[in-house]
């Protein structure tokens, strides 16, 4: 995804928060509603924000969230640091260690998605060969792609992670392909006039990409069970007094989340509308979509995190390995056994 020039998001984000007070004026006898301001990229991985706030689980917390979008979420770890947003929805890169190890006050306190635990089963963010390199033989598994290019929409994140593991499955590494960075929809295009071997394509444009035939899924789950995205909590919520607010908004998130676990329920036909509201896609493009799974309870799989801060490590994008203590709240944190 690309990333917005921080001077534009601060400007947008400043005149948010000078618009937006932080308690509204409570009815006789009722304690104020709490504002809390956070940001979310547009992504079906969130789908539990989108329904804890479309049902009014926020609401029923005495919690209105006034969200912001953004093409990414490392725009928003400099604001939770400096309590100008109290909290973001996104992926685990090495924008989000290396603002920790800064001293940059922000932690993960629950998981968002995974993809699916099924090596078969299609994930929402398979890996596509070009169809004619598929047709002619040339690429037929991803030990193939030795020294071929291979598309990502940015380094030192959950998709450069997802196909290092796919990669290492096949006998590789991330280091024996040519890796092109490119936005998401792009990638349709370079396939389908070969300037790249592969790609890696999340959700709607994997579907459009099946659909139109410019690809061939190479592999459906490159990361089978992969922490794809999570919650993270700022300087604000991180404070000791506000204990209470933050367990409030987790409460709403788990509350969704546990209402969206398995395929037909997250793919219901009364949250397909939902999920195009906030994604801005139609819905029987919505409907054709692989969805992402969500731990009950929003639990998080601290095991696979430190795996993924390890492989940026190992890769340069890190400079080192932080402990758990430090990425992590366990306040908050319902691990996954």
């Amino acid at each position: 995804m690309l990333r917005l020039c921080a001077t534009l998001v601060a400007c947008l984000l400043a005149g948010s928060l000078a618009s937006a007070p932080a308690l509204s004026q409570p009815a006789p006898g009722k304690q104020p509603v709490r504002t809390l301001r956070g940001a979310y990229v547009t992504s079906l991985s969130f789908s539990p924000l989108f329904l804890a706030i479309e049902k009014g689980y926020f609401k029923a917390e005495n919690l209105n969230m006034d969200i912001q979008v953004l093409q990414s979420s490392a725009d928003a770890t400099a604001f939770l640091g400096l309590g100008q947003m109290d909290i973001a929805f996104g992926n685990i890169s090495d924008t989000l260690f290396n603002a920790i190890n800064r001293g940059v006050e922000v932690k993960i306190v629950a998981s968002m998605s995974y993809t699916p635990k099924e090596a078969s089963v299609l994930s929402p963010t398979p890996i596509f060969a070009a169809k004619a390199l598929w047709d002619s033989g040339a690429v037929k598994s991803m030990a193939d792609l030795k020294g071929r290019k291979v598309a990502l929409n940015a380094r030192g994140g959950i998709v450069e992670f997802q196909v290092g593991q796919s990669l290492r499955r096949a006998g590789r590494s991330i280091k024996d392909v040519d890796i092109v960075t490119m936005p998401f929809p792009d990638m349709p295009i370079v396939l389908a006039n070969a300037s790249v071997d592969a790609a890696i394509m999340p959700e709607p444009i994997a579907t459009a990409a099946r659909e139109r035939g410019v690809g061939v899924v190479l592999d459906p789950n490159p990361a089978p069970g992969a922490l794809v995205t999570v919650v993270m909590f700022g300087k604000n919520l991180l404070a000791a007094p506000e204990a209470p607010v933050a367990n409030a908004v987790l409460r709403a998130l788990r509350r969704a989340a546990n209402e969206l676990q398995s395929p037909e329920a997250i793919m219901s036909k009364d949250n397909i509308p939902i999920w195009s509201k906030y994604t801005k896609l139609p819905p029987p493009i919505v409907a054709k979509t692989k969805p992402y799974v969500f731990a009950r309870d929003l639990k998080l799989d601290i095991e696979n995190l430190m795996e993924q801060q390890k492989f940026l490590a190992e890769n340069g994008h890190i400079s080192h390995q932080l402990p758990v203590e430090r990425v992590i709240d366990r306040r908050f944190v319902v691990p996954l056994q």
